[in-house]
C-alpha cells in the first residue's frame, strides 16, 4: 500500500523507507506551476488581426507560421468554441494560448488554409488533409494540414517540417557516451535491425532520419518507406505508401527490397506481416531501420512475441531496441544551481543504488532551477532533450530470447552490462544541468 503524499514526513530515515512512486508525487505536489507568457503574444495578435481585417489573409497565414517557428513550435492548432477560435502553438511540447480570433475571421483564415492546403473548400463535414509549402529565407518548409469537423466548427491543426532542425547531428542526440558507443557499433554494421520505440511526439522519426545522415555516403543505397515523406534527404531514395491504392506497407517494401539498397528505413511497423519482411530482409544483408509503439525497451520484446514473430528469428534479427521521449531542456538564460530538497536527495540516491552506483555521494551532485527571462517566453524551458533506454541485444540475451524468458529477466541480465532505466537517464540528465526532476517525473 502506497504511502499518502499527505502523511510523509520529512525526516531523512521516514524519506528512505517511502518508495519511489510515492517520492514522484510529492516532488510534483510541490513543483511550482507557471503558464507560457510573453508582450510577443500580444503582437502577434495586433499584426494578424490588422492582416485579416485588411482580407490579406495569405500574409496572415505566412505570419503565424513564421512566429510559430520563431518560438520553436512544432504545430499550430484553430480550436473551435462556442464563442471564439482559440490559436495555440505547442511550444515545446506544450500547447500555449497564443490569442483567439471570432469565428468571422477565422473563416477567411480557413478559407485561405484549405486552398492553400489544395483541400475541398465546399467540404465542411468530413475530414480532409493534405500539405503545401512555404519559403522562408531561401528555406522550403513543409506545412501538414489536418483538417477536423466538430461541433462548432472545423478545426485545423497544422504540422510545420523544417528539416533544418529536425534532421540534427548524431553528436546531438543526447546519448550519453555508453549508448552512443553501441548505436554506432550497431550502425557500422552491414546488416541488422535497429528499432526506436514509444509513442507518438517522442521525435523517434528525427532519431531514424538523423541515423541516416550519419550513414548517408555515396557507396550505400538507402531507400525509406514513408507515410507521410516528412524531411527531403539528399541522396536518399524516398518513396511514400499509398494504401488508397492497395499498396500496403508490407507490399511495398517487398518492392523495396527489390531494388538492391543497403540500408532500408520502414516509418513505422504496425502489423505482423511488415515485421516479417522487415526483420528477413535484416537477416539477408540488410541494415534495417524502423519504429514502433510500445511503452519501453523490455516491451518491445514482448510486443514482438504478441506480432507471432518466431523467438528464434527475433534472436538473431535485432541488434538494438532505442526507447525514447523528450523533455524540457531548463533554460541556459535563466538557469541557477539550487539545494536539493530531501525528496530529491532520496530519489537521486534509490537512483544510484539501482544502477550499482551507492557508493557515490549525492552531497556533490548538482540541480538546478530557474528564475525566468523572455527569452523562455517566462516558462523556463527553451527546446528538448531526448532521454533513452537502450537494450543491447548481446549473446546472452539472444540466448534468453530464444529460451522465451520473462521481460523481468531480461532487464536483469541487460543491467549486468550497461543498462539504464529511462528514468535514471532522465536524473542524470537533470543533475548534469540540461533539465529538471521535476520535467523528467512529469514525462515518465
Amino acid at each position: 500500500m502506497q504511502t499518502p503524499i499527505k502523511t510523509i514526513k520529512k525526516s531523512k530515515n521516514d524519506l528512505e523507507e517511502i518508495k519511489k512512486e510515492d517520492l514522484k508525487k510529492w516532488i510534483l505536489a510541490l513543483e511550482k506551476k507557471q503558464e507560457y507568457s510573453s508582450d510577443k503574444f500580444i503582437k502577434i495578435e495586433e499584426k494578424i488581426k490588422d492582416s485579416i481585417a485588411r482580407q490579406v489573409t495569405d500574409e496572415a497565414l505566412r505570419d503565424i507560421t513564421v512566429w510559430a517557428m520563431v518560438l520553436w513550435s512544432s504545430d499550430i492548432h484553430y480550436e473551435c468554441f462556442e464563442w471564439k477560435v482559440v490559436i495555440r502553438f505547442r511550444i515545446d511540447w506544450v500547447l500555449v494560448d497564443i490569442f483567439t480570433i471570432n469565428y468571422k475571421e477565422y473563416k477567411l483564415l480557413l478559407e485561405r488554409l484549405k486552398y492553400s492546403a489544395n483541400l475541398k473548400l465546399n467540404i465542411i463535414s468530413l475530414p480532409q488533409d493534405w500539405k503545401y509549402n512555404i519559403k522562408i529565407e531561401d528555406r522550403k518548409i513543409d506545412i501538414r494540414v489536418s483538417i477536423l469537423p466538430t461541433k462548432y466548427g472545423e478545426n485545423a491543426v497544422c504540422r510545420i517540417l523544417d528539416s533544418e532542425k529536425s534532421i540534427v547531428s548524431f553528436e546531438d542526440l543526447w546519448f550519453f557516451w555508453t549508448a552512443k558507443r553501441i548505436v554506432e557499433k550497431t550502425l557500422d554494421k552491414k546488416n541488422g535491425m535497429i528499432l526506436v520505440t514509444w509513442p507518438t511526439w517522442s521525435w523517434k522519426t528525427t532519431t531514424l532520419y538523423t541515423m541516416l545522415s550519419k550513414l548517408n555516403t555515396r557507396e550505400k543505397k538507402i531507400i525509406t518507406l514513408e507515410d507521410p515523406i516528412e524531411y527531403e534527404m539528399p541522396w536518399v531514395i524516398q518513396t511514400e505508401v499509398s494504401e488508397k491504392v492497395w499498396f500496403t506497407f508490407e507490399s511495398w517494401l517487398k518492392a523495396i527490397l527489390r531494388q538492391d539498397p543497403d540500408i532500408v528505413m520502414v516509418w513505422e511497423i504496425r502489423d505482423a506481416e511488415t515485421l516479417t519482411t522487415a526483420v528477413n530482409a535484416s537477416l539477408t544483408w540488410h541494415l534495417v531501420l524502423s519504429t514502433l509503439h510500445t511503452k519501453s525497451a523490455t516491451e518491445t520484446i514482448d510486443r514482438i512475441f504478441s506480432m507471432w514473430l518466431k523467438p528464434y528469428i527475433m534472436a538473431s534479427a535485432i541488434d538494438v531496441i532505442i526507447a525514447q521521449r523528450l523533455v524540457r531542456k531548463i533554460c541556459p538564460h535563466c538557469k541557477v544551481e539550487k539545494n536539493k530538497t530531501p525528496q530529491e536527495t532520496a530519489l537521486i540516491k534509490a537512483m544510484m543504488e539501482e544502477i550499482d552506483m551507492k557508493n557515490i555521494s549525492t552531497d556533490s551532485m548538482k540541480l538546478y532551477q530557474w528564475t525566468w527571462c523572455e527569452i523562455c517566453n517566462k516558462s523556463w524551458y527553451k527546446w528538448r532533450v531526448w532521454i533513452y533506454e537502450i537494450i543491447h541485444i548481446n549473446e546472452n540475451i539472444r540466448d534468453m530470447i530464444r529460451l522465451t524468458q520473462k521481460s523481468e529477466d531480461i532487464i536483469k541480465a541487460a543491467k549486468e552490462t550497461w543498462f539504464i532505466s529511462m528514468k535514471e537517464d532522465g536524473i542524470l540528465k537533470a543533475m548534469k544541468g540540461y533539465t529538471t526532476i521535476e520535467e523528467v517525473l512529469r514525462v515518465i
